[in-house]
C-alpha cells in the first residue's frame, strides 16, 4: 500500500475544506495550511543540555463575503474544526469594513518539493549530537582563554505551506536547512568578551564548522582589550549579518500598504532617483544560493524576480494584489499570508547588485567596518531614516586590521546614506541565513561618537 505524501494530505484537507465552505453558500475563500518540523540540540559542559523536536502546523481560512474580509485559525485538522473556522470567518466578516480591494482570484497549481532546497541527505542524530558536542568542546579547545560556548548548537528544520481557494488554486511547497552554531566567552583577568556566529546550510554536509568556532574566538579575543576610537566622521561598511538587520529595518521603503497608509517616506518618489546611481536592488525568488526560492506567493499566483530600485531610482513598491488594485498599479506577486496572518507582501531573497570596485581599491583605504551593534529596535526610526545604534568593531587601513573597537555610537540618516557611497564591491557575499546576497559597500563620512 502506498503512503500518502505530506503534500497530498494537505492537498485533501484542502479540498475538504473548500468543499465544506461551498455547502456552507461561501463562494470566495482561501485555505492556507502552514508548519514545521524542527530537531534542535544543545551542549553544555560537554553533555547535551537539549534534545527537542517539535512538529507545529496551523490551518487558517480567509472568507471574503459582501466585500468584507473574515479570518480564522485552528490547529485542529478534524472536520468539526475546520467547519467551525468556517463559521468564524463568515461572522467575523460582518464586523470588517469593507475593502473592494481584496478578491479570491485564479493563480497557479504547482507542488513545489525543489531538490536544491530538499538534499535527499539527512544525518541521524547520532551524527547532529556529535557535531552539537563538537561545537561546544572544541571552541573551549582552540583557545585556553575561552571560559565557555553559552550558545551552541545544531539544528533541522523542515518548513510546510500550501494555498487552496475556490478559484482553483492548489500549491504546495517544502523546504529543509540546517543550522550550526556557537559563541566563544572569552576571560582575561577582570576582562571578558563575547561573540557568537552561526551557518546555515540546505545541506547538513557542508556547515561551515571552522568558520563559526574561529570567527567567535577571533572577534571576542579581540573586543577584550578593545577601547573607544576617537569621535569624527568615518567612512563605513557593516558585517553583512548586520547589514541585513539594518536593511530589514527600513524594508517600510518598499512596502506598498505602507504607501497607502501614507507611512512610507518613498510613497511619492517612485521614478525618482532616492539612492546612488549605483545601486540596483532585486527581490528573486528564483535565486539559487538563497533560501527563500519558491515559485507562488501567498495568493497562489506564480512569482516573479522584481526590480525594485534601478540606477538609483525607485521602480515598484511590493505588492499583493491588493494593494496593486488600490493603487492602480500591476500586481508584481509578493504576496505573503500565513495560517494565522492577514494578506501582506513581502521579499523572498534580496538582492544588491554588486559594482565594479576591487578588494585592491578597498585595501587602499582607512574605513571602520561595523560588527556587532545594540538597540536595532530603539535605535532605528523607519520613517524618518534617523539611526543611533551602540556598536563595536574593527578600523582597517591598507588592508589590514589597525584596531578593534568598542563602546561606541554609530549615528546617521539611512535616506542619505544610501546617496552618499564610496566603494561598492565587484564580489557578492551572502548573509548567513542566505536571506542577503550584498556586496560590500562603503558609506561614506558616518558619524562615530567615542573618545
Amino acid at each position: 500500500m502506498s503512503t500518502k505524501t505530506k503534500q497530498q494530505t494537505q492537498k485533501e484537507i484542502i479540498n475538504k475544506t473548500l468543499n465544506m465552505a461551498k455547502d456552507m453558500g461561501l463562494n470566495d475563500v482561501d485555505v492556507i495550511i502552514s508548519g514545521s518540523e524542527s530537531f534542535s540540540l544543545k551542549a553544555d559542559s560537554g553533555e547535551l543540555s537539549e534534545y527537542k523536536k517539535a512538529n507545529t502546523g496551523a490551518l487558517g481560512v480567509r472568507v471574503i463575503k459582501d466585500q468584507k474580509v473574515g479570518l480564522s485559525f485552528t490547529e485542529d485538522l478534524g472536520d468539526d474544526a475546520i467547519k467551525t473556522i468556517l463559521e468564524n470567518a463568515a461572522q467575523n466578516s460582518k464586523f470588517s469594513k469593507v475593502d473592494e480591494y481584496q478578491l479570491i482570484e485564479e493563480g497557479t497549481q504547482v507542488d513545489d518539493i525543489n531538490p536544491v532546497a530538499n538534499i535527499e541527505y539527512s544525518p541521524d542524530a547520532n551524527e547532529m549530537i556529535e557535531k552539537a558536542l563538537f561545537l561546544e568542546e572544541e571552541v573551549k579547545k582552540r583557545d585556553s582563554n575561552c571560559e565557555s560556548a553559552p550558545y551552541n548548537g545544531m539544528a533541522e528544520g523542515i518548513s510546510n505551506f500550501a494555498i487552496g481557494n475556490s478559484k482553483g488554486v492548489l500549491c504546495t511547497h517544502q523546504s529543509k536547512s540546517y543550522t550550526a552554531y556557537t559563541s566563544a566567552l572569552v576571560k582575561k583577568g577582570d576582562k571578558n568578551a563575547m561573540h557568537y556566529l552561526f551557518d546555515s546550510k540546505r545541506d547538513f554536509r557542508e556547515l561551515d564548522y571552522d568558520k563559526v568556532i574561529n570567527g567567535s574566538l577571533e572577534v571576542a579575543n579581540n573586543f577584550i582589550d578593545a577601547s573607544q576610537i576617537k569621535t569624527g566622521d568615518y567612512d563605513v561598511t557593516f558585517e553583512v549579518d548586520l547589514f541585513d538587520n539594518i536593511i530589514s529595518s527600513f524594508m517600510l521603503l518598499f512596502s506598498a500598504k505602507a504607501a497607502i497608509d501614507k507611512s512610507n517616506p518613498w510613497r511619492e518618489k517612485l521614478g525618482e532617483m532616492v539612492a546612488d546611481s549605483r545601486l540596483t536592488f532585486k527581490d528573486d525568488p528564483f535565486f539559487k544560493a538563497g533560501h527563500s526560492v519558491c515559485p507562488f506567493d501567498g495568493e497562489g499566483k506564480k512569482k516573479q524576480t522584481n526590480t525594485l530600485l534601478e540606477n538609483g531610482k525607485l521602480v515598484q513598491f511590493l505588492h499583493n494584489s491588493a494593494t496593486a488594485r488600490e493603487l492602480g498599479l500591476e500586481n508584481n506577486f509578493c504576496a505573503t499570508r500565513g495560517a494565522k496572518s492577514p494578506l501582506s507582501a513581502t521579499t523572498s531573497n534580496f538582492l544588491i547588485e554588486a559594482g565594479t570596485n576591487t578588494q585592491d581599491e578597498f585595501n587602499s583605504r582607512r574605513y571602520v567596518e561595523i560588527l556587532t551593534a545594540q538597540g536595532l529596535h530603539s535605535g532605528i526610526k523607519p520613517i524618518s531614516g534617523e539611526f543611533s545604534l551602540g556598536v563595536s568593531g574593527r578600523i582597517w587601513n591598507n588592508g589590514e586590521i589597525e584596531t578593534y573597537f568598542k563602546d561606541v555610537t554609530v549615528s546617521g540618516n539611512f535616506f542619505k546614506m544610501l546617496s552618499e557611497i564610496d566603494l561598492i564591491s565587484d564580489k557578492v557575499e551572502a548573509s548567513s541565513d542566505h536571506s542577503l546576497f550584498t556586496p560590500k559597500i562603503l558609506f561614506s563620512n558616518l558619524m562615530i561618537a567615542g573618545s
